[in-house]
């Protein structure tokens, strides 16, 4: 992970202090959040903690307060600066930046008939960090994805921060390499787009439909990439649903995320259409498996 990469959308006072933090610190951080007239903090593990100008991570009186200003900046910067340009992300409140880090805005929402228009007044950001963990998804790829049966449907649940995309991007890297595999990126963190190009290694036989709503997207791919398998990150919609199931009926297997709590009490989630579900540690363990489970368990 190049840090520089990620602290450069911020103002020089905040980019100083977090350039600061040590690097057996700074790789812990899932999160850097800015709210105005409050502490510059971060959020690593299952723990949140404020950043000292000098880059100490702490709860003491020597932290960093983020100004009204500083937020203009980053939000600035993560548009490119042109904020009219991005007017789509900004209503769905957050922005994919380059090497997939995304950043949700925090402000005052302009609505019509419950749809929000705009977002304006930003007075937080969440930068929420990618990375790229290789081979933490070997478990995964051990137990479900032998070359006797490469072919899988896989629901991944976790938590918030449990690295429920790091491993969708690990599984894509990994079987991308054997088979051919359609990336849905709604949001831009799996493979991380930039101007075309995939920002990570998520296999050589793998094609990405960037900034695609995942319905629309799987029944695309369905349709023109003739897919063995499809990836996608947190389905929850009624139309993505349903999507899944076109896509199993076409004979495509389908390996999304979802967030934990939802899997025995939706019931609009294809029963027998996953194979087998992997539910994640959580967020003090990202991207670790705790348990292997048969899909028979969501009939």
């Amino acid at each position: 992970m190049d840090r520089k990469n990620i602290t450069k959308h911020f103002s020089s006072e905040i980019r100083n202090a977090l350039e600061k933090i040590p690097d057996s610190e700074f790789t812990r951080i899932q999160e850097i959040r800015l709210r105005c007239n409050r502490p510059l903090s971060v959020f690593s593990g299952d723990l949140s903690f404020t950043v000292a100008p000098d880059g100490t991570l702490s709860q003491n009186s020597q932290r960093k307060t983020v100004t009204q200003n500083e937020i203009k900046y980053t939000f600035e910067s993560v548009c490119q600066y042109s904020v009219h340009s991005f007017k789509n992300e900004i209503r769905n409140g957050f922005l994919t930046v380059t090497g997939g880090h995304r950043a949700g805005i925090c402000g005052t929402a302009s609505a019509d008939f419950e749809k929000i228009d705009n977002i304006k007044n930003i007075n937080g950001i969440n930068f929420r960090i990618a990375r790229e963990v290789k081979n933490c998804a070997d478990e995964i790829i051990k137990k479900l994805f032998s070359d006797k049966k490469i072919r899988n449907s896989v629901l991944i649940a976790g938590g918030v921060g449990s690295g429920k995309t790091t491993v969708l991007r690990d599984l894509a890297r990994q079987i991308g390499d054997k088979i051919k595999v359609c990336i849905i990126d709604t949001r831009g963190e799996i493979a991380a787009v930039c101007d075309g190009q995939a920002g990570c290694d998520v296999g050589m036989f793998t094609d990405v439909l960037d900034s695609y709503p995942k319905a629309a997207g799987i029944e695309t791919a369905v349709r023109v990439m003739s897919p063995d398998i499809i990836i996608c990150d947190e389905i929850g919609s009624q139309s993505e649903m349903e999507a899944v199931l076109y896509a199993s009926n076409c004979g495509v297997k389908v390996i999304a995320s979802i967030h934990c709590g939802e899997i025995f009490t939706r019931s609009d989630l294809p029963p027998g259409i996953f194979d087998h579900i992997v539910t994640l540690r959580g967020a003090g363990f990202p991207s670790q498996v705790k348990n292997i489970s048969d899909g028979d368990s969501l009939k």
